[in-house]
């Protein structure tokens, strides 16, 4: 009796080895499929994208010297003529009223080109006014 056990788990096992065998050879089958279809379709995909890369450098290299280049020349150029008119001119106080994040207004300056001033702030009396004198009735 335990000789025929013997015999039988023997063969259950040699089936089991052929039936693995087979399942290992499909897998080693479609893992090889998988490989011919990744080099098949990966490759134009990359080919692809570095014929884009490509394309888009060259058209950033195109829109920055053809584009950008004299864009940014022309606004200097605008810069500086404004500038030398300004300084032949002598209007030196800026075009655009400075914003003082602070006090959440404009700040003006005034027209010597001194340190900026507040648009609201009270005036304080010079000293030739009539205000700050000292009275003479002390």
């Amino acid at each position: 009796m335990l000789a025929d056990l013997r015999d039988v788990s023997i063969i259950l096992l040699a089936i089991e080895s052929i039936i693995i065998g087979v399942i290992l050879l499909l897998l080693l089958w479609q893992v090889r499929l998988l490989v011919l279809l990744l080099r098949d379709e990966i490759r134009p995909i990359l080919k692809d994208t570095q014929e884009t890369t490509q394309t888009v450098q060259s058209t950033t290299r195109f829109v920055g010297k053809r584009v950008a280049k004299p864009f940014v020349n022309a606004i200097s150029v605008m810069a500086g003529v404004r500038g030398a008119l300004k300084a032949m001119t002598g209007d030196i106080a800026p075009v655009n009223p400075v914003y003082d994040t602070t006090k959440s207004q404009v700040v003006k300056r005034d027209s010597a080109g001194g340190a900026p001033s507040s648009a609201s702030a009270p005036t304080t009396p010079s000293p030739s006014s009539p205000d700050s004198r000292p009275s003479s009735h002390e």
